[in-house]
């Protein structure tokens, strides 16, 4: 797995994380990753090979807990597209 930093939309640099790990623990190494790492980033991501894993913003140089949009069509997401 690896995680992305990301700046601008770009990428900005990278952290390889151990293979075999779990989704969790890999975004837990992301987490303290995202705390060593020097430069400003606005967030990152973890990615196994094509399959994404995980997002989240950068704030102050720690990265932040964000909960998954509710997947489309979900009976308990709201509809922005009505007016």
């Amino acid at each position: 797995m690896r995680c992305y930093f990301l700046r601008d939309g770009h990428i900005a640099g990278v952290e390889i994380l151990p293979a075999g790990i779990s989704d969790e623990e890999a975004i837990a190494k992301a987490h303290s990753a995202a705390l060593k790492r020097k430069g400003l980033f606005e967030s990152l991501e973890v990615w196994e090979r094509g399959r994404f894993v995980y997002r989240a913003p950068i704030v102050s140089g720690e990265a932040m807990a964000v909960d998954p949009a509710p997947p489309e069509g979900d009976e308990n997401s709201p509809d922005l597209t009505r007016t």
